[in-house]
């Protein structure tokens, strides 16, 4: 029995909690949970409780002078359900008698209060420097002359909702966006414009447009840059003297609503702005929306950098491969020079034509004249191989004896010639006999240096073959060519002592490249990457 007497007394509480939180006119009073848990209607901002317990607004019990309002001392007349659509119905047509949408609100001006809810970025196009966003866009201002607060039935009715059709019917700031290079409203199936009137008289109109903003982009650190895109807000019709613009004063005036989420892109932040334009017509108001983007160079990394250094390296394997391959070197090489130009172009299509050199013309660049100095390489590596074939096949200071024996560079002169000043001036001869008829060579090198020629008779043709006119054996003589002349030696020691790298070999100039080339590419690199990365976080 206590029990179903508690249990009893408890839903008795609660019902009579909930009758009291019935009694709330939405318009004028609210339930409010206090801390016991206990429920009432409280009034709302700009009302006061009367007499009966209701609420009246502060301004009508002003005029009444009373602690009730002027059109009902006894009892609130209450809101029945559909008349509201009717008193709706019949507002909006009296209000529009007697309205005129081609006057300014106010002598005054209109202050216009601009919200902006920023629903997706889609796209952020390079060639065309634009992006594109799927806004809602509302527009605040107060219009004394659609006011309906003192209407019969305005009670129960917290706004004119109005459909799209009617925009045309009131007067309207004109506010658009002035740097976009296209935009369009919405429609899906209708077109999404949003309009309501309060009773005192405020306008709030929402427009769901797409719109293209430009962007300013430079190239010069491609692929870690900044895009910063700007939408200017503007009424295109009238100056500060009859609208002036503001940011939405109270809350947040810009909001988006879900993270900005691009492939190629990620948002840092963004800046709301109010500035001022002088027209030859006057004054303008502008409302700037700058959203500040840095471009996310992973894809960049994977397509270009990655398969740049990929061919920069299979250009360095020559370095390793036979100095005899030639042909394997050089296409090596040359293979890796075109692959890198086509890489390099199917880049450049996706880009405005800018002629600044951008971050990536640089590293590309830099690849190009690693491969092209490996391809110099080959050339270095072969004119070395040539000159070492040269020396080996005889191309020395001195000759042996058996050379000298086997490579004779004969000449018949008569005695005549020699004595008339030619061999005296020029040459130094010495008479030698063939090792045959035991005659001797000269045995050490200083002997050889003191000589230009060795003067050995010359052999005596057949008897049938001797002409009357020849002369004797002893005025014929066989010339032997010793040594190169000493001015000439000397003078290709001073050209052979002057270059660095004459006395290299083709080996060698291949170790030095081995450590040349990826020491200095990768010490390039470093710098490289630090400079970008420090200017993009910037």
């Amino acid at each position: 029995m206590v029990f179903s007497f508690i249990l009893t007394f408890t839903i008795s509480v609660v019902a009579a909690f909930d009758d009291e939180c019935v009694k709330c006119d939405l318009r004028s009073s609210y339930c409010k949970t206090w801390e016991n848990m206990t429920r009432s209607c409280e009034c709302r901002d700009g009302f006061a409780r009367i007499s009966n317990g209701s609420c009246a607004m502060v301004s009508d019990l002003a005029r009444g002078g009373m602690g009730m309002p002027p059109d009902s001392e006894e009892d609130e007349p209450f809101c029945v359900l559909g008349q509201a659509e009717k008193a709706a119905t019949r507002i909006l047509t009296e209000l529009l008698s007697k309205y005129d949408r081609n006057l300014v609100p106010k002598m005054k001006g209109v202050d216009v209060d601009v919200e902006l809810l920023i629903q997706r970025v889609s796209e952020i196009s390079e060639i065309q420097s634009s992006s594109t966003m799927h806004i809602l866009f509302s527009q605040i201002w107060h219009d004394p002359g659609l006011s309906f607060e003192h209407e019969e039935g305005a009670h129960c009715l917290t706004n004119l909702s109005l459909s799209h059709r009617m925009v045309d019917n009131i007067w309207l700031p004109n506010v658009c966006i002035v740097n976009s290079k296209g935009s369009a409203i919405h429609k899906s199936p209708t077109p999404n414009i949003f309009l309501a009137i309060f009773p005192n008289g405020t306008v709030w109109m929402n427009y769901r447009v797409v719109v293209e903003s430009p962007c300013e982009m430079d190239f010069s650190f491609f692929p870690m840059d900044r895009v910063m895109c700007t939408t200017i807000f503007e009424s295109y019709a009238f100056n500060v003297g009859k609208v002036r613009l503001h940011w939405k004063r109270q809350g947040q005036p810009v909001e988006f609503i879900d993270d900005v989420k691009l492939p190629d892109f990620h948002m840092t932040k963004f800046v709301h702005e109010k500035a001022t334009f002088i027209y030859p017509a006057g004054v303008w108001d502008q409302l700037n929306i700058k959203l500040l983007f840095r471009r996310s160079y992973g894809f960049y990394i994977l397509q270009i950098y990655l398969p740049t250094y990929c061919m920069v390296l299979i250009s360095w394997i020559s370095f390793w491969l036979d100095r005899r391959s030639l042909p394997a070197r050089v296409t090596l090489g040359v293979s890796s020079l075109m692959a890198l130009t086509l890489q390099y172009s199917n880049v450049s299509r996706s880009l405005p034509k800018v002629s600044y050199v951008k971050g990536l013309d640089l590293f590309m660049f830099g690849c190009i004249v690693y491969i092209f100095l490996s391809i110099v390489e080959l050339a270095v590596v072969g004119s070395l191989e040539q000159r070492k074939q040269q020396r080996t096949n005889g191309d020395g200071d001195f000759l042996s004896d058996d050379d000298i024996k086997k490579n004779i560079f004969q000449r018949t002169f008569s005695t005549k010639s020699f004595k008339s000043g030619y061999g005296a001036r020029h040459h130094q001869f010495s008479e030698c006999a063939s090792p045959e008829d035991g005659g001797e060579w000269p045995k050490t090198r200083t002997e050889w240096a003191e000589r230009t020629y060795v003067e050995c008779p010359e052999p005596e043709p057949p008897e049938s073959n001797r002409h009357p006119e020849v002369e004797n054996d002893s005025n014929n003589k066989m010339l032997v060519l010793v040594r190169q002349r000493r001015a000439s030696r000397k003078r290709r020691k001073r050209l052979m002592s002057g270059k660095l790298f004459q006395r290299w070999t083709a080996e060698d100039m291949d170790r030095f490249c081995q450590k040349l080339f990826p020491i200095t590419f990768t010490f390039c690199n470093l710098i490289y990457w630090m400079y970008y990365t420090a200017k993009s976080k910037d």
